[in-house]
């Protein structure tokens, strides 16, 4: 009885929710302006929400995004 117990998976409420982060703390993180956030989000290199006038990003997201669609690039010395 005690293995049954202890296979069963969390309640939702129990699991890790990322948290909503602003284009400042984006930008921050990104080592931009808040401008250049901005126009990146124009372009669609950005994913985000949007309720009303608040805009809101999930950190993994955005790096998932940057990983899919940017390339890195190396100076040749």
């Amino acid at each position: 009885m005690c293995k049954l117990i202890q296979n069963i998976p969390p309640p939702p409420s129990e699991l890790a929710v990322e948290p909503f982060i602003d284009k400042r703390e984006v930008a921050r993180r990104l080592n931009k302006t808040v401008r250049t956030a901005d126009n990146w989000m124009r372009r669609g290199l950005l994913p985000y929400y949007k309720i009303g006038r608040s805009v809101s990003f999930k950190w993994s997201e955005v790096e998932a995004h940057l990983g899919e669609t940017c390339r890195v690039c190396r100076r040749r010395a």
